[in-house]
């Protein structure tokens, strides 16, 4: 299985404005570090919660339908909430797409992760070739920035304000906050992770 992002996010779920009014600063020397934040934070939440927070594309390579295809009448996708499915190809041994009737499958983008479903009578295609047989695209994410759980937004904010709070000890010479080296000791700072972890979901087999 292979994830390729085709179109990214066309925002932030934290804008620079509302963040720097966290951070309270408006120093625009600071602009660009705290934009690149904002994206590496959101990139770190989405990894960890295995979650798309803002609306994007992607799509999904399988070198093949499950070995009991069969009887599989469903495909997890990854990186919920799902919005939609674009289109699902499958590619013949001499490398011919041919692209599945939407007819034959249900999409089913309550459950998180969402799900590709075929309908009754339906059977996955067969005789694919080796690899990268199966591509699906598809649309991912909560929406808007409005659209985003507070909890992770929050977690967002929160994070960003321990990483201006240990960037300006560091470059200013000024005496370290008590305990931020506690908390930007770990990879995930605990505070962050208390409103991250109700969200994350178990790693798609």
């Amino acid at each position: 299985m292979a994830l390729e992002l085709k179109t990214p996010p066309t925002g932030e779920p934290l804008s620079l404005a509302e963040t720097q009014a966290y951070l309270k600063t408006s120093d625009p020397a600071e602009t660009a570090w705290i934009t690149s934040a904002i994206q590496a934070v959101r990139e770190s939440c989405e990894a960890f919660t295995r979650r798309t927070l803002m609306t994007q594309t992607w799509v999904l390579w399988l070198d093949a339908f499950k070995p009991d295809s069969a009887h599989l009448k469903e495909l997890e996708l990854p990186r919920p909430p799902l919005q939609s499915i674009t289109h699902v190809k499958t590619y013949s041994a001499n490398d011919v797409a041919t692209t599945l009737d939407a007819a034959r499958y249900l999409v089913d983008s309550a459950s998180q992760p969402g799900r590709l479903i075929l309908r009754e009578g339906q059977s996955w295609p067969s005789a694919l070739r080796i690899a990268r047989s199966v591509e699906i695209e598809f649309v991912a994410g909560y929406g808007t920035a409005v659209d985003v759980p507070s909890a992770l937004r929050q977690g967002m904010l929160l994070w960003m304000r321990l990483l201006y709070a240990d960037k300006t000890w560091l470059f200013e010479a000024s005496a370290p906050v008590p305990g931020l080296a506690e908390f930007n000791r770990d990879q995930l700072p605990l505070p962050v992770r208390a409103l991250w972890d109700p969200y994350r979901l178990p790693r798609l087999g």
